[in-house]
């Protein structure tokens, strides 16, 4: 009798722990297999190219919001290489709840050893609202890549928070310690601290100065009256050279050089002006409207575009700080280049420069395309300057305009390079009027030479 209750309460008690392992262990295999199920599925909508899809996939893994279904996020979709991809795989994580799987994709955005998949997230999580969201998106700010550096600011100004301001001087701070006064990073931390502020400073000391002075007015995120601004300052502004005018503050900089036909064109003198050179005196000029100005017969050798750009260059390559490191890069029908690669700006590689700037022969057409192309492939470039009188032309192989601006989107993505464009007032409108929707869409400025 007392065994065979012993037995009985023997099976109860292991009916009972049966009961708990069925409550308690469901849970544990049965996610690894709905992860397992939702990254398939995200796998068959990229290679479906399917956008929709790929959104709907990626949603279900936010859905589960663990580490590892962020990790599949990432390694499937944003590493894909595909634009689209990526932009709906980013539409599709906006409804991720805090959790693990949100400060998994804090802690990529800062320590992903793919700068694309950095540069993506620091977009994502500029858009949360959680506080671990806007510490990744301040830590990229020092990120080792000046790609992502870039993004981080841009993703900041783009909130336009005024919290923003005492993290973006302490980055500044950091641009000046490793001596990169005028690099390109540094710049645009003061075009967004300006735009910010109101006020126009150069040294980290100085915005410093600023903000401890008007943290009240500033943190309400109010603008200050400039001209109400008493603040000296006590940092000396370097002033960066120019090319036509357009300042050039960054330190790895490529100008690409139209050398096509068309430059042997002379562009009339502004109206009223006379001929600067000795040798001119008495020759020509037509004004700006097409008119023949009395007295004069032909426009002078000095109006050569050609002769013009040569002039500016060399000019400006003898004022380029050591800091500075540049390339030329010449392109008509064809490409050809001063170099591969970045050169320092020693008095021996200014002598190579101007050399090379020296044998420029312009003929062909404009294979703009081609060397933008070039450009973008040395290491290291973070400004580009490009120079051109026409629109991108090739008789035997036509250049779509429209095509080639979404091509240097597609090219400059990750790299966040301003391309500053120059153009002749007298040459046609399209051909301004591309020069200008490029540096547009890459956050460059269009100068146009009279």
């Amino acid at each position: 009798m007392k065994i065979a209750m012993s037995r009985a309460i023997t099976t109860k008690l292991l009916l009972l722990l049966l009961l708990l392992l069925l409550l308690l262990l469901p849970l544990s295999p049965r996610e690894p297999r709905l992860e397992a199920a939702h990254g398939d599925a995200l796998d068959r909508a990229i290679a479906s190219s399917d956008e929709k899809q790929v959104k709907i996939a990626v949603e279900a893994l936010a859905v589960e919001g663990t580490s590892s279904a962020m990790e599949q996020v990432i390694s499937s979709a944003l590493l894909s290489g595909n634009s689209m991809v990526e932009d709906a795989a980013l539409v599709g994580l906006r409804n991720l709840l805090p959790g693990s799987g949100l400060e998994w994709l804090c802690t990529q955005a800062t320590k992903h050893p793919r700068k694309e998949v950095r540069d993506l997230l620091l977009g994502f999580l500029s858009k949360r609202k959680e506080t671990e969201c806007f510490r990744a998106v301040i830590q990229g700010l020092y990120d080792e890549e000046d790609s992502v550096a870039l993004k981080a600011i841009d993703s900041l100004q783009g909130k336009g928070h005024p919290g923003s301001i005492p993290h973006m001087v302490r980055a500044l701070q950091h641009q000046e310690d490793r001596d990169r006064d005028l690099s390109l990073v540094a710049e645009r931390i003061r075009q967004m601290l300006k735009k910010l502020t109101g006020a126009d400073l150069f040294a980290a000391s100085e915005w410093d100065a600023l903000w401890k002075g008007n943290k009240k007015v500033l943190g309400q995120g109010k603008k200050l009256d400039p001209a109400k601004i008493i603040l000296k300052g006590s940092g000396v502004k370097v002033e960066p050279p120019a090319f036509f005018g357009q300042e050039l503050v960054s330190e790895k900089i490529v100008f690409v050089l139209d050398t096509s036909i068309s430059m042997k064109q002379r562009d009339p003198l502004p109206e009223g002006s006379k001929p600067t050179d000795k040798a001119d005196a008495g020759k020509t000029g037509v004004n700006k409207r097409g008119k023949k100005d009395k007295g004069w017969e032909e426009l002078p050798a000095s109006r050569m575009r050609l002769r013009r750009v040569q002039k500016e260059l060399k000019r400006m390559i003898r004022e380029l700080p050591r800091s500075f490191k540049f390339c030329l890069v010449t392109f008509d029908e064809d490409v050809d280049r001063m170099s591969d690669h970045l050169v320092g700006a020693s008095p021996d590689q200014k002598r190579r420069a101007l050399k090379f700037v020296d044998n420029f022969d312009p003929e062909g057409f404009t294979s703009t395309d081609r060397a933008l192309e070039f450009a973008f492939k040395i290491p290291g470039v973070r400004t580009i300057v490009l120079l051109s009188d026409g629109m991108p032309f090739r008789a035997n192989d036509p250049i779509d305009g429209m095509k080639l601006l979404e091509h240097i989107d597609h090219l400059n993505r990750f790299e966040h390079i301003p391309i500053h464009t120059v153009g002749f007032a007298s040459t046609s409108g399209d051909a301004g009027g591309f020069l200008e929707e490029l540096s547009r869409r890459s956050d460059g400025t269009y100068t146009e030479v009279p």
